[in-house]
């Protein structure tokens, strides 16, 4: 039987009143609501009676009732037999209410259905209260990868007569979620409804991609900021940012992968331009640390263990040096850059870009006459690289900072730029200053790199970090009266041509810069 919720709004809060103000405000974009009764702080032994009546009518969506105990993830500390008299208490009352009861689901741990399994088995002779098992998500919820481990629990789940299983661990790695995608292949196979989550940054794509590849439903967070698990994002993302109710086994998915990736507003850019041209692509955060693993088990047509539509990928900090060796084919302008920050799958090759390129110098061009100009380039990465080779094949002599020593006169010698150490900025005098460091993007620890005295002569200040739009070192450089420059503007030219390589279609850059600049304020 087809369930009647793909989208579901997870409401944790402290108190009754909080909860049902959520769970208002969450009615018109969730499909169903999940109502965490752990953390209201019901004791085991109280009647829960008053709290399910106002949540009941609340809203007219499906609502799936919880009880989490501390050891699987919750806020309460309730042994199984005090839960499974709790939950007789919201059985005995909510099974009354035939107005409602259709509309109601109840998540129980395995072992908290286990034993309400056995005990129905025990006095099958007796007449009683039939168990709703039509209406009862079966879960188990651990900080455990391990394949092995996570299949044998999907195992312990499917010998459950629930009508939905739940199977969440903790995703170390983006890797960790391929168990994920073959439970959920392996569920279809079986004819078992199961939702399937890997939870971190690292397992966001199980929460996107679940659903059209066979989770009964995914779950969000009613809106940001008040989130019951790690990794979830707000059910209006999963809505209308991403889409999940509309894509499928078919949509192309594009992503963008780094180590951080929750700054990024890469996804919400793309997948402006994809909606407003109508374009069945998905553009999803992917959290990658290990690259040889991810490159290998997701991209790699002859050896990716998940079987999706990749399209391409954008490459953030810190792969878009590293990611060269994995490529088929680089393009001559990334070749001469040194950096890919951009990847097309077309077949069995990987063909690698730099859009930063264009993306970078073309903004500055337009603010001021490069050639001749003194440019003094902050950072030894990607970028960095990207930015000295624009600028240099525009005219202007390149100055390279950086706090290692050896890497910056590495990085000099291969762009042709003069090398400094960071303590040398201050007394070097230049037209234009760039940082191409993440130091100052949002979630970035805290440092100030480049000092005041950098700013005296009042150079054009380029900051290449895009979040915020305007980081401390543009609020800086205003005081000082250094005209400014943002990294949006980057960000926007380099993913409309990143934008144009995936689809080959002109991006609609007035409505992503738009979003970007909404979003940004």
């Amino acid at each position: 039987m087809t369930l009647p919720m793909k989208i579901v709004a997870s409401v944790m809060e402290p108190t009754p009143e909080r909860a049902l103000a959520l769970m208002e405000q969450v009615d018109a974009v969730a499909d169903g609501i999940e109502l965490r009764l752990d953390a209201l702080g019901i004791p085991p032994a109280e009647d829960p009676t008053s709290v399910l009546a106002s949540a009941i009518g609340a809203t007219s969506k499906p609502v799936i009732l919880t009880y989490r105990p501390r050891d699987e993830g919750g806020e309460v500390d309730a042994s199984l037999s005090e839960r499974l008299s709790f939950w007789s208490r919201v059985l005995a009352w909510t099974e009354r209410r035939v107005d409602v009861r259709a509309r109601l689901f109840y998540d129980w741990e395995a072992d908290l259905a286990e034993a309400f399994l056995h005990a129905a088995q025990l006095t099958r002779a007796r007449t009683g209260p039939v168990l709703p098992w039509e209406r009862v998500i079966a879960s188990h919820h651990w900080d455990e990868a391990r394949p092995e481990v996570v299949e044998a629990i999907y195992v312990r789940l499917s010998a459950l007569p629930a009508r939905v299983l739940k199977l969440a661990i903790f995703a170390h790695d983006i890797g960790d979620s391929l168990v994920i995608f073959r439970l959920l292949e392996r569920a279809r196979q079986q004819g078992r409804a199961l939702v399937g989550i890997a939870m971190g940054m690292a397992g966001l794509l199980t929460r996107v991609l679940g659903v059209a590849y066979g989770s009964a439903f995914t779950y969000g967070a009613a809106v940001a900021g008040r989130e019951a698990a790690p990794g979830q994002i707000p059910v209006s993302d999963l809505r209308t940012l991403y889409r999940v109710a509309e894509i499928g086994r078919q949509t192309a998915i594009v992503g963008v992968i780094g180590h951080p990736i929750g700054h990024s507003l890469s996804p919400l850019v793309h997948n402006t331009g994809f909606q407003a041209l109508g374009l069945d692509f998905v553009y999803v955060p992917l959290e990658v640390a290990a690259l040889d693993r991810f490159m290998r088990e997701f991209v790699r047509p002859e050896t990716r263990q998940l079987s999706w539509p990749l399209r391409g990928l954008s490459v953030t900090i810190p792969h878009k040096v590293a990611v060269m060796e994995f490529v088929d084919e680089v393009d001559p302008l990334a070749r001469r850059v040194g950096a890919v920050n951009t990847l097309v799958i077309e077949g069995e090759r990987l063909r690698g870009y730099n859009t930063d390129v264009t993306g970078g110098v073309e903004p500055l061009a337009e603010r001021i006459a490069l050639e001749g100009a003194r440019v003094a380039i902050v950072g030894t990465g990607g970028a960095a690289r990207a930015l000295a080779y624009g600028v240099r094949e525009r005219g202007a002599r390149v100055l390279l900072f950086g706090r290692r020593w050896e890497r910056v006169r590495e990085l000099a010698a291969e762009v042709g730029a003069d090398a400094h150490p960071l303590d040398e900025l201050a007394a070097c005098a230049f037209e234009v200053l760039i940082n191409a460091t993440p130091v100052g993007m949002a979630g970035y620890p805290e440092q100030e790199l480049i000092p005041e005295a950098a700013l005296r002569h009042r150079p054009l200040v380029y900051d290449l970090v895009y979040n915020p739009k305007e980081t401390s070192l543009l609020h800086r450089a205003k005081r000082m009266n250094c005209p400014i420059l943002s990294g949006v503007e980057m960000f926007l030219r380099q993913a409309a041509e990143q934008f144009r390589l995936w689809t080959g279609a002109e991006p609609p850059l007035d409505a992503m810069r738009a979003r970007v600049y909404t979003a940004l304020s």
